[in-house]
């Protein structure tokens, strides 16, 4: 084991420079790394981590010589112009969606119409069991790609879970409020509960934002930027995904059309 992971206090970087907390985080995360199993709490091994980087901000947000605010109102312009969505997977969704719709109305008419079919002639009724190939495709794809986007919309973003560097308080509930229930429904003993947590967490909210100096805010306002930046990354290379997935599959199912049209028209089917 290296020097630094004999420290028996990792979370005090003072007089590190970037590159020696960076290093001290690298050993950290390779030593923890090793005992991270399947399905143990990762958070607990990220714990020494986190100290480092939330020391090593602490002391180079108390070394800003600057006004605060003013870096405030820079951060501030920053934040409110970062891109937190992405068009395509709207798109995308709605496109899987008319064409799921679309593909339950076709079930329905196929039934109704089903004893009519065999009075079209053969070339016609290959070429509908064609279309209904690709249109099966494109049900399982529209099918995948919904519950590939449930997925993601159920992803838990690593900083959830951070308690020094995660979600700044003053800008995020994860922070500042008691976890509440999910349950629509509730009985007055938990109806009393949540409003017992909700005066505690008033009084130590009020507490913290009168009692806030100009250098914490400036850390509160540069975490919450940040944070909003690695979900911003997360938020487009899902919309990546999903889109490619989408496109592949489209492009794949239309390619398998073209090519069993081609053998029917080519006389091999």
């Amino acid at each position: 084991m290296t020097e630094t992971l004999q420290n028996p206090n990792p979370g005090n970087p003072a007089g590190e420079s970037l590159e020696e907390t960076l290093k001290r985080i690298e050993d950290l995360a390779l030593e923890q790394g090793r005992q991270i199993k399947w399905f143990s709490d990762w958070t607990v091994l990220f714990s020494p981590i986190e100290d480092v980087t939330d020391a090593f901000v602490n002391k180079r947000v108390d070394e800003f010589n600057g006004k605060p605010d003013e870096i405030i109102n820079i951060i501030k312009g920053r934040r409110e112009r970062l891109s937190l969505s992405s068009g395509i997977t709207n798109q995308i969704v709605s496109i899987c969606q008319q064409i799921l719709a679309f593909g339950a109305a076709g079930v329905a008419l196929t039934v109704g119409f089903i004893d009519k079919i065999k009075q079209f002639s053969i070339l016609v009724q290959k070429s509908l069991a064609v279309v209904g190939i690709l249109y099966t495709e494109l049900v399982f794809l529209s099918l995948l790609v919904l519950i590939w986007y449930m997925l993601q919309a159920r992803f838990r973003y690593p900083s959830l879970y951070f308690e020094k560097i995660g979600n700044a308080w003053p800008f995020f509930y994860y922070a500042t409020i008691t976890p509440v229930t999910r349950a629509p429904i509730q009985t007055a003993g938990q109806r009393f509960a949540a409003a017992v947590s909700y005066a505690v967490d008033f009084a130590g909210f009020t507490e913290k934002v009168l009692k806030e100096e100009p250098k914490q805010r400036v850390r509160a306002e540069l975490q919450q930027y940040f944070l909003l930046m690695s979900y911003q990354a997360y938020v487009h290379q899902f919309s990546l995904r999903l889109a490619s997935m989408f496109t592949y599959g489209f492009v794949g199912a239309v390619g398998t059309a073209v090519i069993l049209f081609a053998a029917l028209f080519g006389g091999l089917l």
